[in-house]
C-alpha cells in the first residue's frame, strides 16, 4: 500500500504534457538511438500532503526528440517513506513486459518494471539507494531504454549536468 501511495504521489507531480507516441521504428527494425533536446534537471517543490506548511521537493527531467519534440522519457526522483524512488515515464505504445533499463555511464544496470499506463504515458518505478544516488550524481550520462510495441529498442542518453545541484535544492 505504501509503495502504491508513493507512486501515486510521484505520478501526480509529473507536469501535464501532451500525449506522446513512441517514435517510428529504426530502418533495421531492431533498435534506435534517440537524438534528444536537453531540457535540463529541475527541482519542483509543492506543499506537503501531510503538512501543508512544509514542502515536498522532487527532481524532474523530461527528454524530447530534437526534431518534433515528442516526449521520450520523463524521470522524477522523489522522497519515499523508506528513501528515494525514481519514477520513469515512457510513451504509450511501449512493451510493458520488458520494463525500462537504466544505466549510468553504461554500467550499474537496473530494471524498473512498469506499473501502469495513463493517457500521458506508461510508468515504472525503482527505489534508489544513497549509494546509487551518489553514482548518479558523479555520472556523466543516465541512459534509459525500453522496447516499443514492435520490439525495437528505444534508448535515450540524458546528460547528468545539473543533476547533483537539483538534488541539493530538493533537500
Amino acid at each position: 500500500m505504501k509503495k502504491i501511495y508513493t507512486l501515486a504521489i510521484a505520478l501526480s507531480l509529473f507536469p501535464v504534457i501532451a500525449q506522446a507516441q513512441v517514435p517510428a521504428p529504426a530502418a533495421d527494425g531492431k533498435s534506435q538511438s534517440i537524438q534528444t533536446a536537453d531540457s535540463g534537471w529541475q527541482t519542483i517543490c509543492r506543499p506537503s500532503a501531510k503538512d501543508r506548511a512544509k514542502q515536498d521537493c522532487s527532481v524532474i527531467h523530461e527528454t524530447f526528440t530534437a526534431n518534433d519534440r515528442l516526449r521520450i522519457a520523463a524521470i522524477e526522483l522523489v522522497k519515499g517513506e523508506k528513501g528515494r524512488v525514481m519514477v520513469l515515464s515512457a510513451p504509450i505504445g511501449v512493451s510493458l513486459k520488458d520494463g525500462i533499463d537504466i544505466t549510468v555511464d553504461g554500467a550499474n544496470k537496473q530494471i524498473a518494471s512498469f506499473t501502469g499506463c495513463q493517457n500521458s504515458g506508461c510508468f515504472a518505478s525503482i527505489e534508489i539507494s544513497e549509494k546509487a544516488l551518489d553514482v548518479i550524481k558523479k555520472g556523466k550520462a543516465l541512459s534509459v531504454s525500453f522496447f516499443d510495441g514492435q520490439g525495437s529498442k528505444v534508448k535515450a542518453d540524458i546528460a547528468l549536468i545539473g543533476f547533483a545541484t537539483a538534488v541539493a535544492r530538493a533537500e
